[in-house]
């Protein structure tokens, strides 16, 4: 008996007794020819012609029912016939996704769901044995490939059902249902992609150019007062779209011919109006507005903001000002009024109005930004810092103002205030890495060298991997260096790596940084062993510092020494677990698994069995997915004849992989071997659908099948 190898699945019968006939359903001209055509051809088995023009009908009429069950039947007797008559499974199951499709996505009503049950059903059913007889991944990544691959080939129903399968997935939800509303909108059926459109923004809430596409699909569809929301949404993140204010514009327009007398649609249309600059026209309907409703207050301030954009503080002001008579503590009013005060000068009591608003409303964040922009231009330095200091506590804003103007004072080169905000600002915010490295410039432009480090060193122990804090306190040390330092740093940038390893090594006591360049001209010059020696000393002297055992993990990959590599890289990530040993702990994880893989094939190949599997098994317990691990443990369990347990990792190998078609011969030589002949024969079967060398081992396949078949069953 040849070994080596192992064969295809039985072939599947999908039985075609879902189809259902299809009632005529008159409709247009165009409509009844596509219909009439379609029938035609589906009466005469020619199931491609029917689809296209079956597809053709609804294009013209999507609620034809009759239509949707044509089409549906079509693709069911030709999913059958591939199925059944070629034995081209793929092709059956695309044809039976886009069945499924159009009896569970395509109708509007839920009603035309139920009707279909028993058919849905049956088409499932057909589906997913097709699925199981090509290996298909489900999962929702591989689906959502699939979906994409369809959508290229033009495949638009087919696609649309494996994003939806995808879309059960909570991460490509979003992504999938608007691939879905896409594909509705190019079979014709727009009101179902207005559905998908919202599941797939109910995902991505913030995607602007989904919710314009859902916006423009409603307006079409005279859905106008969802459409409003969503151009209203739409606008508030795109900061005045003219496409969107020329939409909303046009929904009020058409609203106002209707209820000429409605005073918030004259309103809406002068904001419109304002925001494209139009602001004789806005003026006018603003004014229409309050003819209608006298005492609405939106309109008022809406009318304060143009006069404030087109600098006429005093009208914006008396606009504000009919608003505060009626309402005094009104936010708005008050907000919008203290900015034009502000804008004509008037900061006192522009002031005064801003701490009114807080006083109303503690959390406006608006009102905290003027407050602090109009007390910098009336405090010093170190007045300011108090006060930005006394309200900063967990208000992130106010820390970005607090170390933004620590960062103007800087660059102004006052120095000693700056000193003063950036210690306000690391009080506020410890998290601030900016902060400390700014604060230890200042201090070192102020030649304290001693602070400088103190406060880097206080940086370095806080953000161990950041390279900015390490860039800084190496130069700040640089500078306050003895002249071998600064002479050994030098050559090693001039790249005269052993006079830099002389002069590092002549530095007594030895530090870390002493000890840290010598062992990076080590590695300089490459003698790998020596600059793991010298990495190793420094990180004695410093043993939380994750970045020393990142460096000697990275000269233990590069001496291919993984079990080191390993460890070193672990102890980097647990000292820090942003190490930027992540990124190469997986390469190193990788190549010791390779490694051990080559050492028990080795084993293997020299006929130490015993050896060779402690060796896959060990691969095995770590990448419980390796194909060849299976594949060579099988054959030493036959050695052994451990059939049994050669047939289960032989299965393993064929679950995890394609590129080992031997596995389908083994199993129908072990299968063919214990007698259970019905399986042998459709191992051997496999085996010859995937092997294409013409050899004894593909002979011996072909001719032990026809011994076998009166066990096919």
């Amino acid at each position: 008996m040849i070994r080596n190898f192992k064969g295809l699945l039985c072939g599947i019968v999908i039985s075609a007794s879902m189809i259902q006939p299809s009632a005529y359903c008159a409709g247009t001209a165009n409509f009844a020819q596509h219909y009439e055509a379609a029938q035609n051809f589906l009466a005469q088995n020619q199931y491609s012609s029917a689809i296209l023009e079956f597809r053709k009908a609804l294009r013209i009429n999507y609620l034809d029912n009759s239509a949707r069950i044509g089409i549906v039947n079509s693709y069911l007797a030709r999913a059958s016939y591939y199925a059944n008559q070629e034995k081209n499974y793929e092709k059956a199951a695309n044809d039976f996704r886009s069945a499924l499709f159009y009896l569970k996505m395509y109708p509007e009503k839920e009603q035309a769901v139920q009707n279909s049950t028993l058919m849905i059903t049956s088409a499932n059913e057909n589906l997913n044995q097709c699925l199981k007889v090509i290996g298909f991944d489900k999962t929702a990544s591989a689906r959502y490939k699939k979906a994409d691959e369809l959508r290229v080939m033009s495949n638009f129903s087919a696609a649309a059902y494996e994003y939806s399968q995808a879309a059960q997935n909570e991460t490509l939800a979003g992504d999938a249902n608007y691939q879905i509303a896409e594909l509705m909108k190019l079979l014709g059926n727009e009101p179902r992609s207005v559905e998908y459109y919202k599941a797939a923004l109910d995902s991505k809430p913030s995607d602007g150019l989904l919710r314009m596409k859902y916006a423009r699909t409603l307006d079409k569809l005279g859905h106008y007062d969802e459409a409003v929301v969503q151009y209203n949404a739409a606008l508030a993140n795109s900061k005045g779209d003219m496409e969107v204010l020329y939409a909303l514009e046009r929904i009020y327009i058409k609203k106002l011919a209707q209820t000429p007398s409605d005073a918030e649609l004259h309103a809406n249309i002068g904001a419109i109006k304002q925001a494209q600059g139009d602001f004789e026209s806005a003026l006018s309907y603003y004014g229409k507005a309050e003819q209608l409703n006298p005492n609405n207050v939106n309109t008022r301030l809406n009318v304060g903001t143009l006069f404030q954009q087109k600098k006429d503080y005093t009208r914006a002001i008396k606009s504000y000002d009919s608003v505060l008579t009626l309402y005094p503590d009104n936010v708005q009013a008050n907000l919008y009024k203290a900015q034009a005060l502000s804008e004509m000068g008037d900061k006192k009591n522009a002031l005064t109005l801003y701490k009114k608003v807080l006083s109303l409303e503690p959390t406006n964040q608006t009102a905290k930004t003027e407050i602090v922009s109009v007390l910098q231009d009336t405090m010093s330095p170190a007045e300011y810092v108090s006060y930005l200091s006394q309200n900063a506590g967990s208000d992130k804003t106010m820390q970005g103002i607090l170390y933004d103007y620590a960062y103007k004072l800087h660059k102004e080169n006052k120095t000693q205030d700056a000193i003063t905000a950036y210690k306000a600002v690391i009080s506020s915010n410890p998290a601030n890495v900016d902060a400390y490295v700014n604060l230890a410039i200042c201090y070192a432009a102020s030649n304290d060298y001693k602070n400088a480090q103190n406060i880097l060193n206080t940086a370095k122990s806080k953000f161990p991997s950041n390279n900015l804090v390490l860039k800084t306190l190496k130069d700040v040390q640089t500078d306050n260096m003895s002249s071998i330092l600064t002479e050994a740093s030098s050559s090693y940038e001039n790249k005269d790596y052993k006079k830099a390893l002389e002069q590092y090594l002549s530095v007594s006591p030895a530090s870390e940084d002493s000890l840290l360049g010598a062992a990076a001209s080590y590695q300089a010059m490459e003698n790998y062993e020596k600059a793991i020696e010298y990495y190793k000393k420094a990180e004695a002297i410093s043993p939380k510092n994750s970045l020393i055992p990142y460096y000697i993990g990275y000269l233990y990959s590069e001496q291919k020494n993984w079990d080191e590599a390993l460890a070193y890289l672990k102890k980097s990530i647990n000292l820090n677990p942003q190490s930027e040993a992540k990124s190469l702990i997986s390469y190193v994880e990788q190549n010791l698994s390779a490694s051990t893989l080559n050492d028990a094939i080795s084993l293997y190949e020299k006929n130490n069995m015993e050896g060779a599997l402690t060796k896959f098994n060990e691969v095995l317990k770590k990448e419980p997915n390796n194909a060849y691990a299976y594949y060579y443990r099988a054959l030493i369990y036959d050695e052994q004849k451990k059939t049994n347990l050669a047939i289960i990792d032989y299965q393993n190998v064929l679950k995890n992989t394609k590129e080992l078609p031997i596995a389908n011969y083994m199993l129908a030589v072990d299968y063919d071997g214990i007698e259970k002949y019905k399986e042998a024969f459709k191992y051997y079967n496999q085996f010859i659908s995937n092997y294409t060398t013409e050899d004894e081992y593909l002979n011996y396949a072909k001719s032990r099948i026809e011994e076998l078949r009166p066990f096919a069953g």
